[in-house]
């Protein structure tokens, strides 16, 4: 008798043992996964959006389907490929991995991701959803996270404006290598928004920003010392900042330098070294300098006079939303 009851116990236990691995296979199997394909959210063994298997993934280094972990084609890992994918620059290539990642936890991820949904890139604009990805990367102390959420709180972007809360943000941003927060902080404390106005601390957190690597930050310090903010007035310094701010990349000071030297002020007015200025400018970005750019051609201020030139960098400032640019096209076209 005992013996039998052992047997029943033990067939009943292989049983469950049995039974055990289809169970947790077919939980498996309902969870959500990213198709690499599209990025569509699925379950299930194919893709709800596009029927793709799941599992498949388009190697980012030949475009082969594959299947197993390593591409048949090149030998690029599935890893790798996902990276590389995410990576890629172009906004509809990269978001399928750039989704995956996120699925992932990858706090780059996430704060990539919130621009697609912060700007309606593939899914319809949500800035919630955005704001979402973002506090779920700086749970993970991602510095960059912390400076994007600073800047939508500080322009009230889609949401209440909250420049305590950008403030805090911007400053754990700093705390977390990020250069351009300085900026923020700095200008806070310039203008007294959110913090009493203290000008010796905006000239010392511009410093820090500039010495950490931003150049806007030298851009700021040099407007200090050419009007005494924070420190005593020193045209000087402050060109040998506007210089330096311009050698390091920033668009605004290499704009500056190029009305200070077409204007001559606080240097020798040089309408060559103006124009050389202001192309560097405008190359990267800057619309004011596109214009200033247009007038030189039009009248020959540092450059030949060249019509056609002009127009066309009217044209580029306004396709860079300077509305005057339209309003000097027009006077152009009616002479």
């Amino acid at each position: 008798m005992i013996q039998k009851l052992l047997a029943c116990l033990l067939a009943a236990a292989l049983t469950a043992c049995l039974f055990l691995p289809a169970c947790a296979e077919e939980e498996k199997e309902d969870e959500p996964w990213i198709c690499l394909v599209c990025g569509s959210e699925s379950t299930g063994k194919t893709c709800e959006s596009c029927s793709v298997l799941k599992g498949i993934w388009p190697c980012a280094g030949c475009g082969r389907n594959n299947i197993r972990t390593v591409c048949g084609g090149c030998g690029l890992s599935r890893d790798e490929s996902v990276e590389k994918q995410a990576l890629s620059g172009n906004l509809l290539t990269a978001f399928p991995a750039v989704r995956a990642l996120a699925s992932e936890g990858r706090p780059d991820a996430l704060c990539a991701l919130s621009d697609y949904y912060m700007n309606g890139i593939v899914f319809p604009r949500d800035v919630q959803a955005a704001l979402v990805c973002l506090m779920k990367a700086g749970d993970a102390d991602y510095a960059p996270a912390f400076l994007k959420l600073g800047k939508i709180y500080d322009l009230g972007q889609a949401v209440e404006q909250d420049q305590y809360l950008a403030m805090n943000y911007f400053r754990m941003a700093a705390e977390g290598g990020m250069a351009e927060a300085y900026w923020y902080i700095g200008t806070y404390y310039e203008e007294g928004l959110v913090i009493s106005r203290d000008d010796a601390k905006a000239v010392e957190t511009f410093r820090l920003g500039g010495e950490n690597g931003d150049p806007d930050c030298w851009m700021s310090l040099a407007y200090c010392y050419s009007v005494g903010i924070g420190v005593e007035r020193d045209p000087s310094s402050a060109l040998s900042l506007y210089e330096k701010a311009a050698e390091e990349g920033s668009a605004l000071a290499m704009d500056y330098l190029g009305y200070l030297y077409m204007s001559g002020t606080m240097m020798p007015q040089d309408s060559e070294k103006a124009v050389e200025w202001y192309t560097r400018a405008a190359e990267k970005g800057n619309a004011r300098s596109m214009m200033a750019l247009g007038y030189a051609f039009r009248t020959g201020q540092g450059v030949p006079a060249d019509p056609e030139e002009a127009v066309c960098w009217y044209e580029k400032a306004a396709l860079a939303g300077r509305a005057d640019a339209l309003d000097v096209l027009e006077q152009l076209g009616n002479q």
